[in-house]
């Protein structure tokens, strides 16, 4: 009987992006592009005082937080495109990172968050 590996062919991680409150479903959408099966979305409130956000310029301290699970080898292609868009549709403002995932339950709930098809429709037993 072969061996089973406990380590998953495909690392994954959870991307963290904050936009401004209003651009959060643009930004879901691109994200959508890179094989992002899992997306969650929150409104975000920043804690920096009225006075220091007026002297920015900023207008609104509320903003969209969006976490999606992601694999790990596009990570850098996906952090250049929100780059990209966050001089061209955010006006330069934006924030995003990653967070490395250890551990998973689950074969097929693993399939389907790094988009492997052939691990989500294997029986678990």
């Amino acid at each position: 009987m072969a061996e089973k590996s406990n380590l998953a062919p495909n690392r994954l991680v959870i991307l963290v992006t904050v936009v401004n409150k209003g651009k959060g479903t643009f930004f879901a959408d691109l994200l959508q592009n890179y094989d992002v099966n899992l997306q969650m979305s929150f409104v975000g409130t920043g804690t920096a005082h009225r006075n220091l956000i007026e002297f920015l310029g900023l207008k609104d301290s509320r903003r969209s937080v969006i976490f999606s699970v992601l694999r790990a080898e596009k990570v850098d292609t996906v952090l250049a495109a929100l780059e990209e868009r966050f001089q061209t549709v955010n006006s330069g403002t934006g924030i995003a990172f990653t967070l490395p995932m250890s551990s998973m339950i689950g074969r097929t709930a693993y399939g389907f968050l790094s988009n492997e098809r052939r691990l989500v429709g294997e029986d678990e037993g």
